[in-house]
This record gives structure tokens, C-alpha cells and sequence, in this order.
């Protein structure tokens, strides 16, 4: 089977130290944190009045552990048109959450692929589009916990960064990588002859160990991401150029049905970008409160400097809405309070065996939908 040798993962490690983009989650907020921290011991009263954000989500706002059900239904129940049809499917035997996922897939006019993903995780974690029975079978055996079965958009991925008073502040389009076949390379010589793959090519080698040494047919296209992750290797790029008045009303809309809405990113599937900067034909997927990020900054060549405004900013904000928030009485974590629930929600992570991490079980099903 073929391997990355140490000195490749080196070059490749090399290469990623120098893009901001790829650095460690803890490295690039450490200046933020620091920011986070003077802001709240100079101007902010309470301190974590910014866990007061979105007093519709429970856990700080969203912060830590946000349950993708708590602005999700709401939203379904609301404008259901504009939501991808899921189901919550509750902690059971695996045999019986098949059946409730079965059961939901059944009343969907398009039933594969299917999305399955925790109801609680961040960057894409767990997430996993299954083409067979097999996969879900898989999915259920290997994942306990609360999840999501999701009718699958088709079309391109976005992130639309919202805040309350401020509107539609950050658009981001979503690039899944894929290579193509010449008849002649391996996929992992294709893997470590694209620019873009070669930087996340351990991830690659770890997803797609049991094809790495296939030769990809001339012309065939292999996506390498299914998923709209950063850290999954998809690209992001400024998307600012589908900003209109017909747009910002739509997400104004959306953000409206969701009580206790102030700050937070929609991820969206459209028919195009087109279509989405006419405010028509998206689908919201996922919700992502006061962890989210203003994410068209990971654009490739975006300034460090430019990227660490754009959080601040962000956080800036959501300081001061929080403090709004408190004064109308909404409730808020203390520090020690907001550190007790991150031990909490890291003790409860820890040994979970992801889904997502390798495509198990019907690997040869998901080859042949790559087109």
C-alpha cells in the first residue's frame, strides 16, 4: 500500500507553515484569545456577556457544542422551503435507528445520496454522504449518539455569515477539490501532482488508503470532498461578488424565523450562484452559531493581517450584542461556568470514532457516483 514518506510529509509541512490557512485551529487564535480576553477585562461588563449570543441556542450561544436541531427545526417549521429535509434521529439500537432513517429516506423525492452528521459537531466532523444501505448500516454501528439524516441539495456550497444589525457581513464560496484521471497515474500520483490536494495529502492518503494505488481511467473525475470543510480540503473563496439586495433579504428572512438568532453562519447548497445572488433556489443545511467563523478569509493569499481584523471584528460584535442581550435579561455563562462546559464537551468527544474519517464498507457504491 502506498505510504507519504517522511521526507514528503516534511516538504509538505513546510509548505503549509507558510499559508496561514492550514495553521494549527490553536496557533491562528491565539492573538484573538488574547484580544477576546483584553476586550473583556477593559469594555465588556459582564466579562462573558458574549456567551449571552444567540439566546435561542443553548451552551453559550452556540459556542461549544451547539445542537445543529436547536436552529434547524425552528427553521423547517418556519420556511420549510428553504431547508434541506432532515430528521433527528435519537440515540437507539442500530438496527432501529436504520429503520427510523429508512423510514425518513422513504418520503424523500430524491433518496441518494443521503447526509447523515452528528447533531452536535464542528468542521465537518462526522459528516458522511451515504449511497447504500451498507454505508448507513455502517454509520449507525460505528456512531452512538444523536444525528441528523439529511435530504442531499445539489448544486454549489456557500457560507453566509450573518450578524443582527448588520446584516449578510461575509460570502463564501465553497470548492470541493477533485483531480482527473490521465489513464497513466496512480490517485495518489495525481494526489501529490495537484497543488491543492498535495497540501492536505495526508488527510487524502488516510481517506482513500484502499485506492491510492489505482490508476484513474483518462477523463474520470474523483472528488476528493464531499463535504464543505476547511479542514476536509475544500477551498474557500470571497464570494463577495454575489452580494445584492434580493440576497441579503432572503438571509434577513431566514434569520427571522430562528428566535434568538443574532450571530452565526448559514451553509447553503444552491442550484448556482447565480440563482443564490437572486435570493432563489438554496437550501439552508446547516446553522452554526458563536463558533462560526467569517470563513471567505481563508481565501488563498488573504493577508494574516486582514484575516485577524475579520475575526476581531466579529468578536467585537459579538461582545456587544451579548451585553445587549444581558441588559434585556437574557442569561449568560460565567467564565468558570463557560470552562466547565469546554471540559464537559471534551471529555464527552473523546474516543468517538468519527464516521467520516475513512469511507468504510461500500467504498466501490461511492466510486461510482464520482462523475
Amino acid at each position: 500500500m502506498t505510504s507519504l514518506s517522511y521526507t514528503t510529509r516534511l516538504r509538505i509541512a513546510l509548505a503549509r507553515a507558510v499559508r496561514w490557512e492550514f495553521w494549527p485551529a490553536w496557533l491562528f487564535y491565539l492573538p484573538i484569545v488574547v484580544y477576546i480576553n483584553w476586550r473583556g477585562l477593559v469594555f465588556t461588563r459582564p466579562v462573558s456577556a458574549f456567551t449571552a449570543i444567540n439566546p435561542g441556542m443553548s451552551r453559550a450561544g452556540g459556542l461549544i457544542g451547539e445542537a445543529k436541531t436547536e436552529t434547524l427545526l425552528p427553521l423547517q417549521d418556519a420556511l420549510p422551503e428553504r431547508v434541506a429535509r432532515f430528521a433527528a434521529i435519537a440515540p437507539a439500537m442500530p438496527a432501529q435507528r436504520f429503520a427510523a432513517i429508512k423510514a425518513f429516506q422513504a418520503t424523500l423525492d430524491t433518496q441518494w445520496p443521503l447526509v447523515l452528521k452528528p447533531d452536535v459537531s464542528e468542521r465537518g466532523r462526522g459528516v458522511r454522504l451515504a449511497w447504500s444501505d451498507g454505508a448507513i448500516r455502517d454509520y449507525v454501528q460505528r456512531f452512538h449518539r444523536p444525528l441528523l439524516a439529511q435530504a442531499f441539495a445539489p448544486g454549489e456550497e456557500f457560507g453566509l455569515f450573518y450578524i443582527r444589525g448588520d446584516g449578510l457581513v461575509s460570502l463564501t464560496e465553497k470548492q470541493f477539490p477533485q483531480l482527473v484521471g490521465d489513464g497513466v497515474s496512480t490517485l495518489a500520483e495525481l494526489i501529490l501532482s495537484d497543488a491543492r490536494a498535495y497540501l492536505v495529502a495526508p488527510m487524502l492518503f488516510e481517506r482513500f488508503a484502499n485506492r491510492l494505488d489505482d490508476i484513474v481511467p483518462a477523463g474520470k473525475h474523483v472528488a476528493l470532498a464531499d463535504v464543505g470543510s476547511h479542514c476536509r480540503g475544500s477551498t474557500f473563496l470571497n464570494a463577495e461578488r454575489l452580494r445584492t439586495p434580493e440576497l441579503e433579504a432572503a438571509i434577513l428572512e431566514i434569520a427571522d424565523a430562528m428566535p434568538g438568532f443574532d450571530f452565526g453562519r448559514l451553509d447553503v447548497r444552491a442550484t448556482g450562484a447565480e440563482a443564490l445572488a437572486r435570493g432563489e433556489g438554496f437550501k439552508v443545511i446547516e446553522v452554526n452559531g458563536a463558533s462560526s467563523e467569517p470563513a471567505h478569509v481563508y481565501h488563498p493569499g488573504t493577508p494574516y493581517l486582514a484575516g485577524l481584523r475579520a475575526f476581531c471584528g466579529a468578536w467585537r460584535r459579538m461582545c456587544e450584542l451579548g451585553e445587549a442581550n444581558v441588559r434585556d435579561g437574557a442569561p449568560y455563562l460565567r467564565p468558570s461556568e463557560l470552562a466547565a462546559l469546554a471540559v464537559r464537551e471534551a471529555k464527552l468527544r473523546r474516543g468517538i470514532d468519527w464516521p467520516d474519517n475513512i469511507w468504510h464498507g461500500d467504498d466501490a457504491v461511492r466510486f461510482a457516483h464520482d462523475n
